[in-house]
């Protein structure tokens, strides 16, 4: 199934922001590095809360997230084809970019792919987080970001990373496997998820600044 919108301004035409939909812009210290996830709220759960905490006083971030009672799914523009001027222009100025989304993955499999043009610091998320033991598999071409109008690879190096967390995983973030808006508003999170963020931050910290 196709998205309802075929770019940003066609859904900020047909929804209310606000009301159906939020975008965040934090600016962190001086960085070239940005944490996004344009799939967040109730598009893909648990991605918007995880670039937050790991782009949190370390990153240039940004959110779009569906905050509707429901079909948030049809507030989902393709990595490819989103265009929203407030993360485009964050994204002007980064050099590394990780995209935080969310996809179904293997029932029951907690697992990490990885995919983007950036392959030196994809690995290096990948050594990271299985150190942490995390799962990581190989991006299937669905979900690569390999194409380079993807928006993980619109910086200025035009390369970088998409991070996809499967639904297993997403939930082992959350007490209870509570995927719900008031779960993750309420802001408590399970040791995963802070153990996933210090794996993703530590190698941020090592990196910076950007070569």
């Amino acid at each position: 199934m196709g998205d309802v919108y075929a770019n940003y301004a066609q859904l900020a035409a047909g929804e209310d922001e606000g009301v159906d939909y939020t975008r965040t812009v934090i600016g962190g210290p001086t960085t070239s590095w940005a944490s996004i996830a344009i799939h967040g709220g109730g598009i893909e759960a648990g991605s918007g809360e995880l670039a937050l905490a790991v782009g949190d006083g370390l990153m240039n971030t940004y959110v779009f997230a569906g905050i509707k009672s429901s079909r948030n799914s049809d507030l989902h523009i393709t990595a490819t084809k989103f265009d929203e001027p407030q993360c485009l222009a964050l994204l002007a100025a980064a050099d590394r970019t990780i995209s935080v989304h969310g996809y179904t993955g293997t029932a029951g499999e907690p697992e990490t792919a990885l995919g983007g043009l950036d392959a030196s610091l994809a690995g290096d998320l990948s050594a990271a987080l299985t150190h942490k033991g995390f799962n990581v598999v190989a991006a299937s071409s669905e979900i690569s970001g390999s194409y380079p109008g993807n928006i993980c690879n619109r910086n200025r190096r035009g390369a970088g990373v998409q991070v996809e967390l499967s639904h297993a995983l997403r939930t082992s973030f959350f007490p209870d496997g509570d995927l719900t808006r008031s779960a993750r508003d309420s802001g408590r999170r399970t040791q995963l998820f802070h153990d996933y963020v210090e794996a993703v931050r530590s190698v941020v910290a090592v990196a910076q600044p950007a070569s």
